[in-house]
């Protein structure tokens, strides 16, 4: 069977689409957190939030979860929204649960995606 490309592009679409819409997990941000590493120092983006939430710099602990999920242009109000929760969280798992929920919200639900 030959696939065409129109074909092709349409399965990947549909595969990009489905996957959009699945909620992230606190497994799957936690693993990016632990896993991805900022590029100009190094450090895992978890260790970066975590000492963020320590510190009470809550803007640094939202930009390494946001790094860390490739988030790069959040929607108005979504990154002080992010660090307002942040301030509740103590553990990993608090920040996970925070940055799947949030997540979740504003870039799994998307009306726009398709």
């Amino acid at each position: 069977m030959k696939i065409t490309k129109r074909h092709l592009k349409k399965v990947i679409r549909e595969a990009i689409i489905r996957e959009a819409r699945k909620p992230m997990t606190p497994d799957y941000v936690l693993s990016s957190l632990t896993k991805g590493k900022s590029v100009r120092t190094g450090v895992p983006f978890l260790t970066t939030a975590m000492d963020g939430i320590a510190s009470g710099d809550f803007r640094t602990s939202a930009n390494a979860i946001m790094d860390a999920l490739w988030i790069d242009d959040p929607p108005m109000g979504a990154e002080k929204e992010l660090e307002d929760l942040l301030v509740g969280a103590r553990t990993e798992d608090d920040v996970a649960a925070i940055g799947a929920e949030w997540g979740t919200r504003h870039f799994r639900t998307s009306p726009h995606i398709g």
